[in-house]
């Protein structure tokens, strides 16, 4: 029952699908029955002929006496946020139109899905008129990704009339965000104005002080400090430190599709609490690498690339971390669960490295997960 065994013969038959198939079939059978048997094949084929006419005829006009636009009140939203849209509509005729809906904008990649994205009951004579309506996109993606279409299918519904919608705004819809409790746990070595790391320094808290060296600025040293021990004595100071971060982002197709979500969901919660406590990070997707600047456009810029990201997945080269840099791997499994890796090359005892990973089961709750992995990489530094 699931094998076409006759594929050649399918576009003689496929008209069947539709309910007009059966109304024209029945017609012609009625025919048949009113030729050779019965007086009474004609008054079905009539009546046939009338719902065929009136069916077919009313949404053929509808979806062209209306001019129709959908546009989304933002251009960018994140998976479960609602979001309004206006729709707009003219009616060129003294009569009101039925029926109308909107296809192919929010409901390409829903598996399943049969629901329009916007459609209205009715539609006054001879006026443009503007709806609002609230639609919550679940799928990360730039939409739409075909041209909507204007559909009808009142009054009978044996047969929907489309055509492309000729005014559209585009809408990208983000992956989802979690929030991650507290900063990120691994110092680096660039100065920053928050983050972990005292390292020593010409600016930031007070540290100590120690002996002056050659190159160290007059207007650092400890005049008091140096009056008592007789010998130039320098403050020394430190600040937060940044780290030069890699980030590894796995997005080839996978053995279902919210196994990649949770992939690109994991990702971008970490990407935004990165881009917040200002970190520099180099992002691998797939193949390709990201940088992006530490302010609004560059956090966008981010959210867009992990958006892009095909549906299915997409072929790409296995990640190799490089063993002296820090890093974040982010990986799946077949099962659904998302795995986060953490390596810390200044991290650990001796400064030898330090890794932690958690794996994420597809029961459990991503935020609490990825606060509790912060935490754990911050009390394995400070054991260290």
């Amino acid at each position: 029952m699931t094998t076409d065994f006759c594929p050649w013969a399918n576009r003689f038959v496929y008209w069947l699908k539709e309910p007009v198939g059966w109304f024209v079939l029945a017609t012609a059978i009625s025919v048949m029955v009113g030729l050779y048997f019965s007086p009474i094949g004609w008054t079905l084929a009539a009546s046939l002929t009338a719902i065929l006419v009136i069916g077919m005829a009313w949404p053929w006009v509808a979806v062209r006496v209306t001019r129709c636009g959908l546009h989304p009140e933002t251009d960018a939203v994140h998976e479960g946020d609602s979001c309004r849209m206006v729709l707009s509509v003219r009616n060129r005729i003294p009569l009101p139109v039925w029926g109308l809906a909107i296809e192919g904008y929010l409901d390409r990649h829903m598996a399943g899905e049969t629901n329009p994205t916007a459609s209205l009951a009715c539609v006054p004579p001879l006026c443009t008129a503007e709806f609002c309506i609230d639609v919550t996109p679940r799928l990360r993606g730039h939409y739409p990704v075909t041209r909507p279409q204007v559909t009808c299918s009142f009054p009978f519904g044996i047969w929907t009339a489309r055509r492309e919608l000729p005014d559209v705004n585009p809408l990208t819809v983000w992956p989802k965000c979690y929030s991650i409790l507290g900063l990120f746990p691994v110092a680096g070595r660039t100065n920053a104005d928050q983050g972990d790391g005292s390292r020593g320094g010409r600016s930031g808290d007070f540290v100590g002080v120690r002996s002056f060296r050659r190159g160290d600025s007059a207007k650092h040293v400890n005049w008091v400090a140096s009056a008592r021990s007789d010998s130039l004595v320098v403050t020394e100071r430190g600040g937060p430190q940044s780290v030069d971060l890699d980030v590894f982002i796995d997005t080839s197709r996978g053995a279902s599709r919210e196994s990649l979500d949770r992939r690109i969901r994991v990702a971008a919660s970490v990407l935004s609490s990165l881009h917040q406590v200002r970190v520099t990070t180099r992002v691998r997707l797939g193949d390709r690498w990201l940088t992006y600047r530490l302010d609004v456009r560059g956090r966008r810029q981010m959210l867009d690339a992990l958006a892009s990201v095909p549906v299915d997945g997409e072929t790409c080269q296995p990640m190799i971390p490089a063993v002296s840099k820090a890093s974040i791997t982010v990986t799946g499994s077949a099962d659904g669960e998302v795995a986060i890796r953490i390596s810390d090359p200044q991290g650990g005892r001796r400064g030898g490295g330090k890794t932690r990973e958690i794996v994420v089961a597809m029961d459990d709750d991503l935020g609490i997960a990825l606060a509790s992995l912060w935490q754990e990489v911050r009390d394995a530094r400070s054991a260290a």
